[in-house]
């Protein structure tokens, strides 16, 4: 016990208070006494003080974020020095910058804070809270005790930039939405085909009250039939060589994903997205180049609804593009396998090869509706414009999206 320790120096320098320096001894006393109160003082705040940080879980390129940090002193001591600071990823911007010095009233709960603006995709760990707890008795010294460190760590999924397919160059209706067909589904009210006279059995919503009028007896609308396409984004992340050059490049390819999924799902259109990407996932483990597992590719099969669509922009929030991955052609035939016929399949990759080519091809004789988009516009090899041309020749729509510098997209 502490108490055990200051008797025991008590008796110590009990001879120099009653010989000629007494006054040193007492102020070695004074001293002794005066760190082991401020020590139990500085044991019992740390032990008790509690730190929580609040922070919206997603957020989407560009967006600036609210982070409330708690301090809560939960006994009757004060923290009168608290100099505490948040950990923030490299790639989002603290403002201002989380450090802080203040007070801590007893059974105070004290709030602070910052916003972390999202300028890059990804999946990020915001924490842990370090800091410094002092007490009234550190004369002469800024902060007493040493760095400690609250486990406290939120995540925060900064999804993807979604861009108008207008600003990307595409077309602002890709081959998306309805078929027409013969079969027996339900019908389209965006596709009026006629009207006829009203049945029993007719849905009255449907009555046609201006013909009605002019016929002198109920008219109701008559909807084509037509069957919902299925988008599957193929997105291709495995650069044609080494170079660095390519970074940028496989970013407008996700960006460009995420914009097409984002359309389709404002078309209400299952959407799906099959990548050869490596998605690490929150664990962030480093594989050795050619070890990639299977389950970090996104292989998600064409679905509606909002959750859906973000379950694929947390995926491309996520995913890394790397040279070992599989080349797409040797992909295709397995994603393929399940889509239903006449599916639309949008594939992005930097420029066509030879078996991409040919794989392609297949699709559009199968009875995919194929478009092929492209993300290295102005870095085309010979063979990637030959692959453009046999493409183009081939009937397959194509597109070729300018360099992110002239888009304004981030590299």
């Amino acid at each position: 016990m502490w108490w055990l320790a200051l008797v025991a120096v008590f008796l110590l320098l009990l001879p120099g208070i009653w010989g000629n320096f007494w006054f040193l001894g007492l102020g070695l006393m004074a001293w002794i006494v005066a760190s082991l109160l401020n020590r139990i003082w500085y044991w019992r705040v740390a032990r008790t003080v509690r730190l929580n940080r609040t922070v919206q879980p997603q957020a989407f390129y560009g967006d600036v974020v609210d982070v409330e940090v708690t301090v809560h002193n939960g006994i009757r001591l004060p923290i009168p020095w608290f100099r505490l600071q948040d950990t923030v990823p490299s790639n989002l911007k603290g403002i201002p910058r989380p450090e802080w010095l203040v007070t801590v009233r007893s059974q105070e709960k004290l709030r602070l804070h910052y916003k972390l603006e999202c300028k890059h995709r990804g999946r990020y760990l915001v924490g842990p809270l370090d800091g410094k707890i002092g007490t009234m008795l550190d004369i002469g010294r800024e902060v007493n005790g040493d760095w400690q460190s609250w486990t406290k760590v939120s995540r925060l999924v900064v999804y993807p930039q979604v861009i108008p397919l207008e600003k990307l160059l595409l077309p602002s209706r890709l081959p998306m939405g309805n078929m027409r067909t013969r079969q027996p589904l339900l019908p389209d009210p965006s596709r009026i085909a006629g009207v006829r006279e009203y049945q029993s059995g007719d849905d009255p919503r449907q009555i046609d009250w201006r013909n009605t009028a002019r016929q002198t007896q109920l008219m109701v609308k008559e909807f084509e039939r037509t069957r919902v396409l299925s988008m599957a984004i193929f997105l291709d992340l495995r650069p044609p060589d080494r170079q660095y050059a390519w970074t940028p490049m496989a970013e407008n390819s996700i960006i460009v994903a995420a914009s097409i999924a984002n359309r389709a799902y404002d078309l209400k259109q299952p959407v799906g997205l099959f990548s050869n990407g490596f998605d690490p996932g929150w664990e962030k483990v480093v594989y050795k180049e050619g070890t990639l597992p299977e389950w970090g590719r996104p292989e998600m099969p064409p679905r509606n609804g909002g959750p859906w669509l973000y379950e694929i922009m947390e995926r491309l929030a996520g995913i890394e593009h790397r040279p070992d991955a599989p080349p797409m052609d040797q992909l295709i035939g397995r994603w393929t396998s399940n889509l239903p016929w006449g599916s639309t399949i949008a594939v992005i990759t930097y420029e066509p090869y030879p078996a991409l080519v040919t794989e392609l091809t297949r699709l559009r004789k199968a009875g995919f509706s194929v478009l092929a988009i492209f993300t290295a516009a102005g870095r085309h090899t010979s063979e990637g414009y030959e692959g453009i041309f046999a493409l183009h020749v081939l009937g397959v729509k194509i597109y070729d999206i300018s360099i992110p510098e002239q888009l304004g997209v981030p590299a």
